[in-house]
């Protein structure tokens, strides 16, 4: 079973994911994001990949809105902290749309307010993934 039908799966019964949703963004409108968190106290990583095509509509606008707003395609690959923290969480995120493919890493403490909300949105739909 691939990532985005296991997604698609998981979001079926909060969101009536399906063959609705699979056609609610044009095909050059359909985003891949491979989103990891690593590091923090535990050490735990975890990681989801999304494909917009496999969400309901308006988590698919919600998802490339925020990835917008964040200026994603024009972040540096990586975002340091000028002063490391023990135990903070680590992000890598790589974004596929339009033939584009651009990758961001950042720390929890070094991320710009702008790509703030699209990690919080990522965040969450991993932990509603694991479930």
């Amino acid at each position: 079973m691939t990532t985005a039908v296991l997604w698609c799966t998981l979001l079926a019964s909060l969101h009536g994911c399906g063959t609705a949703g699979r056609g609610a963004t044009a095909e050059a409108d359909t985003m891949r994001i491979h989103f990891e968190r690593s590091g923090g106290f535990a050490g735990i990583t975890l990681s989801v990949t999304i494909e917009t095509d496999t969400l309901p509509p308006g988590d698919a606008e919600e998802l490339q809105r925020l990835v917008e707003r964040a200026g994603f395609f024009d972040l540096p690959a990586t975002i340091a902290d000028t002063t490391p923290v023990a135990d903070q969480f680590v992000y890598r995120v790589t974004v596929e749309a339009d033939a584009r493919s651009h990758t961001v890493e950042t720390s929890e403490g070094a991320a710009p307010s702008t790509l703030r909300p699209l990690l919080d949105w990522l965040n969450r739909a991993t932990r509603r993934a694991r479930r």
